[in-house]
């Protein structure tokens, strides 16, 4: 979990100078209790090298930070996990989500005090940090690439060809970013046709440098292959399901960039996993609300929008996607027989957001009418804020990962 850096909390402790006559603490400690749930829930990022801004491996780092860990982890607005987990809206796949004894225990260490405890044999361990175990191929930026100064936010599109001599299934990813600071979000696109990389090779050779300027999309027919935000290191897509590449064909890596971090030569790269077949092809959906009109000075402003289904499919994960002002997202299938939850986001991060699987396949059927509803704090803003590409924008949209028809063990 990451926690913004706060000063040092101190801890004073009743009682008497005769320790003798106190009963004996029976509660939560640090070495028997809490560092276990900090191992395994928050040592991936705060770590020496992790993404966090300071670790959480000693005894002596954390107990200051006993009474805002406790505060953070009750909020659940730590460990970074975008959607609810709780299970009256579905359940996810290595969901970053802690459970309610592990809350418990937390708050009850924080009010004892931080007690350390006696160590117990060897400190536990986080997991290491997640990667493919296996990289049949790389696509990378062919050159570096440094945006220029004429706006912020910068969208460039990169020509990858993957080499590819026969069709093949993408069934896992793993995004190695150049300069992770300065990316707002990147999605690799698959060109379906010579016609559509005969179009794109054109606006290449049109502009001076590496890629091309494509502010929103790549700007010729595409389709999705992989999308990632700035802390999404990749995944394993579900077991029997796969994202389909032509023998022969291109791809387009779009580069979202924002400089108000800085600027530096970018020269990012994705490393694929691959099947030559697969049960169940898939691809991305979405229900959206692109007509945004956000009055300033408002704490929450709700944009709603619906999609009828033509034909039935099997839901694998979803990805909610706002922008910085952005709070809770709901996705719902609306039936004759009631409504079903596919996804529900209580308190929207930005940078944490990202493709989320579902323990089970959700169904939804031909009829059902999909409905987005966003909400959105613009206490911060004194303009409309409409839709749009930009960071200062805002959207309104559930990417799902769906197959056709229905697949056993789906629900």
């Amino acid at each position: 979990m990451l926690l913004r850096p706060v000063l040092a909390l101190t801890a004073a402790f009743a009682g008497s100078c005769d320790r003798s006559a106190e009963p004996a603490y029976d509660g939560p400690t640090y070495h028997r209790d809490v560092a276990p749930i900090l191992a395994s829930n928050c040592g991936e990022c705060h770590r020496s090298g992790g993404i966090a801004p300071f670790p959480f491996t000693t005894y002596e780092e954390v107990a200051p930070l006993a009474a805002t860990i406790a505060a953070v982890t009750g909020a659940r607005t730590m460990p970074p996990f975008n959607l609810d987990n709780g299970g009256t809206c579905n359940t996810y796949v290595g969901a970053r989500w802690l459970d309610e004894d592990d809350i418990a225990t937390l708050a009850a260490w924080a009010q004892a005090g931080a007690p350390a405890g006696e160590p117990s044999g060897e400190a536990p361990q986080a997991p290491a940090a997640w990667q493919l175990d296996r990289v049949d191929l790389t696509l990378a930026m062919p050159e570096p690439y440094t945006p220029d100064d004429s706006a912020d936010d910068i969208y460039r599109c990169f020509i990858i060809d993957p080499g590819l001599t026969e069709e093949a299934f993408l069934v896992g990813f793993e995004v190695r970013l150049g300069r992770p600071e300065m990316v707002h979000h990147l999605t690799l696109y698959a060109l379906d046709s010579e016609q559509d990389e005969a179009d794109a090779a054109m606006l290449d050779a049109a502009e001076a440098g590496p890629g091309y300027t494509c502010f929103g999309d790549p700007l010729v027919p595409s389709r999705w292959l992989v999308g990632a935000g700035p802390s999404d290191r990749g995944r394993m897509l579900p077991a029997g399901t796969g994202l389909y590449m032509g023998a022969g064909r291109k791809t387009v890596l779009q580069m979202h960039y924002n400089r108000s971090q800085g600027t530096f030569p970018d020269q990012t790269a994705i490393d694929l996993q691959l099947a030559a077949s697969v049960p169940h092809e898939a691809f991305i959906e979405r229900v959206e609300d692109p007509f945004l009109e956000l009055p300033p000075g408002q704490s929450a402003v709700v944009e709603i929008d619906t999609r009828e289904l033509r034909e039935d499919f099997t839901l694998w994960g979803v990805w909610p996607h706002m922008h910085g002002l952005g709070a809770q997202l709901r996705v719902t299938a609306e039936r004759p027989a009631g409504e079903q939850c596919l996804a529900q986001v209580d308190d929207y991060q930005f940078h944490w957001q990202e493709f989320s699987f579902y323990e089970r396949p959700v169904r939804v059927h031909a009829g059902d009418t999909l409905r987005i509803a966003c909400t959105y704090d613009t206490t911060s803003r004194d303009t409309t804020t409409t839709w749009g590409y930009g960071t200062a924008d805002e959207m309104c949209i559930g990417f799902f990962y769906v197959t056709e028809g229905f697949v056993p063990g789906s629900e």
